[in-house]
């Protein structure tokens, strides 16, 4: 399954030098759509200053179920884990490919 969409940089399109939109597609759209999953859902703000680590875990735990609801992840290889202040989500993608998004 082809993935292709506009491709979003600082919250706005992205255009080429002559004014067209540029496209993103494969495991790049693939990473661009659960990065705006995570930030519409609320799950990084959320996460922000939450001290209790089972809020956390249950947070991670909620991101890979919605990982997982995209039809281009194949099913249980989503994994949600906090590295400092980052978020690193990763998963496998149906074509075979290994999808990763940092937040």
């Amino acid at each position: 399954m082809a993935s292709i969409d506009l491709l979003i940089v600082d919250d706005d399109l992205d255009l080429s030098g002559i004014g067209e939109p540029l496209l993103v597609n494969g495991t790049d759209c693939v990473a661009q759509d659960l990065r705006h999953m995570i930030r519409e859902k609320g799950y990084a703000w959320r996460m922000i200053g939450e001290r209790n680590r089972t809020s956390v875990a249950a947070l991670c735990t909620e991101i890979e179920l919605e990982m997982e609801n995209d039809e281009r992840i194949y099913p249980g290889t989503a994994n949600v884990s906090l590295s400092g202040e980052n978020l690193i989500c990763e998963a496998q993608t149906i074509a075979g490919e290994r999808v990763t998004v940092t937040v």
